[in-house]
């Protein structure tokens, strides 16, 4: 335990830094986009050719945007892998004044 404690008090330090917590932040969304699509699509038991067939592309597409390394992300394709997996897709936009609150 004491060593995430230490691990979280150095990520706090180099958070207070704007220009790395920008870069933090940016990764950390291509992250979770790529891990929020793979659990959709374990969730809805589908494999990445099944869902590439669904809407009609490869399995390497739907690889790529599965990837953390991914950054070129289409809205139109977000949305089709997400309902070829049953689910919707959402998205919010923050002010810098709007941190946590969703409309």
């Amino acid at each position: 335990m004491k060593k995430q404690s230490k691990t979280k008090s150095w990520l706090d330090e180099k958070l207070k830094d704007p220009k790395f917590k920008k870069g933090f932040e940016k990764e950390f969304e291509k992250l979770s986009i790529g891990e929020q699509l793979v659990r959709l699509r374990l969730k809805a038991e589908m494999t990445q050719a099944q869902v590439a067939k669904r809407i009609g592309t490869t399995a390497s597409a739907i690889s790529r945007y599965e990837n953390a390394e991914y950054d070129r992300y289409e809205i139109q394709t977000l949305r089709k892998i997400v309902e070829a997996c049953g689910g919707h897709l959402r998205l919010v936009m923050e002010g810098p004044d709007d941190k946590g609150r969703v409309a």
